[in-house]
């Protein structure tokens, strides 16, 4: 893996969009991530993904070596043209600030199934104040044994909220529906389950659908692991 010694840049988008809008805007959306994995070396991974049946609701997830890069990325003629087209198209917009905890990707993490098979996976977790210590711990165990021990575990992604340390969120990407159930019966998942469930204070388990994913793939990061 592409191990990275300092944290990137990680955003969450979440973005409310106009029901006519919704085909342009995941096209023009397309053409914007695929042409910027290709272009940018410097940007790590850009997932666009909804949560509602209709596709309204909007969670796009972006990662840079940097500000800089992000900042490139952004004057790109492909992002411009997007977002001169998001002013129309968005309702509502928030921007949540993340802080990378651990970041995993297998090496042909997009290469194993198309966006529609994928399965994506986006928990929510409150922790009890005193717990992050050992949560941390648990989890990351458990997440590095599910990417070398899993096939069908392509990424796996965990952050904080910027200066809410514990306050949690993790996106998994699978490779169908089997492969996630199969995850939740391994050893290592039950463990954490075990170890961490009187840490949390509050749970939420989203159904993520992919409408773009695109990395650099084989993406490493560890927070702490190179102090």
């Amino acid at each position: 893996m592409t191990k990275l010694e300092y944290p990137p840049l990680f955003r969450l988008y979440e973005l409310e969009i106009k029901p006519e809008k919704k085909a342009e805007f995941v096209a023009l959306g397309q053409r914007n991530l695929s042409l910027s994995i290709k272009t940018e070396p410097q940007t790590i991974e850009m997932h666009a993904t909804n949560s509602d049946e209709k596709g309204l609701e909007n969670l796009i997830f972006e990662s840079y070596k940097d500000t800089a890069a992000q900042n490139r990325h952004q004057a790109s003629p492909q992002f411009q043209k997007y977002a001169t087209f998001a002013k129309n198209a968005i309702v509502n917009r928030k921007v949540v600030d993340l802080i990378p905890e651990l970041l995993l990707e297998k090496f042909d993490f997009l290469g194993k199934g198309t966006p529609d098979k994928i399965t994506v996976k986006l928990a929510k977790l409150q922790l009890e104040k005193a717990s992050v210590a050992a949560f941390k711990a648990a989890v990351f165990s458990e997440m590095h044994q599910a990417i070398v021990l899993e096939p069908g575990v392509l990424a796996m992604y965990a952050a904080t909220i910027q200066n809410k340390p514990d306050e949690w969120l993790f996106l998994e990407f699978y490779q169908d529906k089997q492969a996630y159930a199969k995850h939740r019966k391994t050893p290592h998942f039950k463990e954490y389950i075990k170890k961490t469930t009187e840490l949390v204070a509050k749970k939420e388990l989203l159904d993520l659908t992919a409408d773009t994913l695109v990395s650099q793939g084989n993406l490493s990061y560890e927070r702490g692991a190179f102090a």
